[in-house]
């Protein structure tokens, strides 16, 4: 009987000690893990807020009605997307919740369209309007659709709150605008 609770002890005791061992090592490891995956997107948002800066710089010194294509894999925890005269902001939310702003300046002003947040895969369309560079996502050429008021104040020259949009070349032009 003594050695049946000699071994059940030492079977606790070993289990005990595996446990003291296994819980900081878990712990440990999810807290990296989270601190890993916030440097690779907060890295990934500024590559992205980067290439589309170069791209608005190249397509504005080409002259207006040039453009380029940009394929860019977008992290997920992008909160937002905003253009600011000059500058390009992407907020970017971390595993804890804490937000932070990742900008780039260009060599001119952006039109102020938008950009789905949306993790995944995208083709972007950076195009000189002249004066501005519009940044929007690629389109199927020949498809039309109605604009709303900050895509027609982008697109239009001189700004309107309303007009069509229809995709030549990829990208989105606007026409009729009212």
């Amino acid at each position: 009987m003594e050695k049946k609770g000699q071994v059940a002890t030492e079977y606790l005791v070993i289990i005990g000690f595996i446990l003291v061992i296994l819980v900081p090592i878990t712990i440990i490891y999810f807290k990296y893990t989270g601190s890993t995956y916030d440097i690779v997107g907060g890295s990934k948002t500024g590559q992205i807020a980067n290439e589309i800066v170069k791209a608005a710089n190249e397509v504005y010194a080409f002259g207006e009605g040039s453009q380029k294509k940009i394929k860019m894999g977008f992290p997920d925890g992008i909160d937002n997307v905003g253009f600011e005269k000059r500058e390009i902001v992407f907020r970017f939310k971390d595993s804890k919740g804490r937000f932070s702003e990742i900008v780039e300046v260009a060599d001119t002003d952006f039109a102020a369209t938008t950009i789905p947040i949306t993790p995944g895969q995208k083709e972007i369309i950076v195009r000189s309007l002249g004066n501005r560079v519009a940044v929007t996502i690629a389109c199927n050429s020949g498809e039309t659709k109605p604009g709303d008021a900050m895509i027609c104040n982008a697109l239009c020259n001189p700004p309107k709150s309303s007009c069509s949009l229809t995709c030549s070349n990829r990208a989105w032009t606007a026409i009729n605008c009212v």
